[in-house]
């Protein structure tokens, strides 16, 4: 049902209609099938392979030589960025770090007279982001990837987005790259950069981890490849659930909803609310933007609203309204959640200091935003001193009882 509707769907059509606009997850065997292939041609051909995918859907007069551009020339496109996006771009990346600061990861153990043990992060070596394109570049992503990346130390950060037509850099996304400390950028997009990314080519080296949205056919990429390069999360096709109380304005409804059908292909926007005139005044806002792709569900009050949210685990929730705010907590599985009326959804994709890159396909039932955790791996060391006898007796008996002689006589041996 898009804008044009006059009547809400019931809201057991929710589900349904989540699970058509997301194709059944964050990504369908179709996606799945065609990232496979491409995959494979990456792994065979390297750039090569990438540059035919290229030409075929970025730029068609693309060249090997344009493909990557090492972080020399990322600052002297950057140098092009106007004043005033600069001034944006520096305002988004300081209240981003200054959130991203507080989950910096802290080494942490017990110590006693037998054993010092502690768990201790140290950064990933060489991450690859991916950074989307629609009309114009993201460098908003740029933020959101490149920051936790630089808080955790990560020695290298590989960009990759989609070249556009006219083979231009833009400077705003130059710019962006410039603030997070980007090494390189490599200019494609989709199942081919995530195969370069985790395979590595003539031009690029592989990386330990692959992070960033993307497309169906991106996200799918990520998965297929999960075996071999470390994966933050399934970050596909945009989503966002709108529950709203009978106080919220119609209106300013009716803009979140179209901000988020902005995304394009996948995006899934949807407003449940108990009041039909909300609901219609909703409808009305939305009548000129025909194109629009949103869906209307009345429920029969708003805790079962916000309970039918929580149970489709989307990409974002808005609380719009004091009803629906008042409900905040019954909301537990959502990459993010946005409560109250002023609290627009587009303040968290560029400027409210949370990150953008979110888990989609219902998999916020399992996964959580990207952090700086993300670009950290944890190593567990192990220091036993003193008189061990009584650990060796337990940990000897526990061997024993499995089959493990040598753990157990490894374990005696140093009582």
């Amino acid at each position: 049902m898009g804008g044009r509707a006059m009547k809400a769907k019931a809201l057991s059509w929710l589900r349904a209609d989540i699970a058509g606009a997301r194709r059944g997850g964050a990504f369908a065997p179709r996606e799945r099938t065609a990232a496979a292939a491409i995959i494979r041609a990456v792994r065979r051909d390297g750039d090569a392979a990438v540059l035919r995918i290229v030409r075929k859907f970025d730029r068609a007069g693309a060249r090997p030589r344009d493909l990557v551009l090492d972080s020399r020339a990322i600052r002297r496109f950057a140098r092009a960025c106007p004043l005033d996006t600069r001034r944006a771009l520096d305002l988004a990346y300081t209240r981003i770090r200054e959130f991203h600061e507080r989950q910096r990861p802290r080494e942490s153990g017990r110590r006693d007279g037998r054993s010092d043990v502690r768990l201790v992060p140290s950064p990933l070596d060489r991450v690859g982001a991916l950074v989307p394109r629609g009309r114009a570049a993201y460098p908003s992503t740029a933020l959101m990837t490149g920051v936790p990346s630089q808080i955790a130390g990560v020695r290298q950060l590989v960009v990759a987005s989609p070249m556009p037509r006219d083979g231009s850099v833009d400077p705003a996304l130059a710019y962006a790259l410039e603030l997070v400390d980007a090494t390189t950028l490599y200019r494609a997009g989709g199942a081919a950069a995530v195969a370069a990314l985790a395979y590595g080519t003539a031009s690029l080296g592989r990386v330990d981890k692959i992070v960033g949205p993307g497309n169906a056919y991106a996200t799918a990429a990520k998965w297929l490849v999960s075996a071999d390069v470390g994966i933050d999360a399934l970050q596909g096709p945009s989503e966002l659930i709108a529950v709203a109380s009978g106080e919220a304005d119609a209106s300013v409804v009716a803009l979140d909803l179209l901000a988020q059908a902005e995304h394009g292909a996948g995006a899934f926007a949807a407003l449940v609310s108990d009041d039909a005139d909300l609901l219609r005044g909703v409808v009305s806002a939305l009548a000129e933007e025909r194109r629009a792709r949103v869906f209307l569900y009345r429920a029969k009050d708003l805790l079962a609203a916000v309970q039918a949210a929580d149970e489709a685990a989307p990409e974002h929730v808005l609380l719009a309204g004091r009803g629906a705010a008042a409900l905040s907590a019954h909301v537990r599985h959502a990459g993010a959640v946005f409560v109250g009326m002023r609290s627009a959804v587009a303040f968290g994709d560029y400027v409210a200091g949370t990150n953008h890159s979110l888990p989609t396909g219902g998999t916020a039932r399992w996964a959580s935003a990207l952090r700086v955790d993300d670009f950290v791996r944890w190593t567990s060391r192990v220091s036993m001193r003193g008189d061990l006898r009584d650990l060796a007796r337990a940990g000897a008996a526990i061997a024993g009882h499995e089959g493990m002689r040598f753990h157990k006589a490894s374990m005696e041996a140093r009582a």
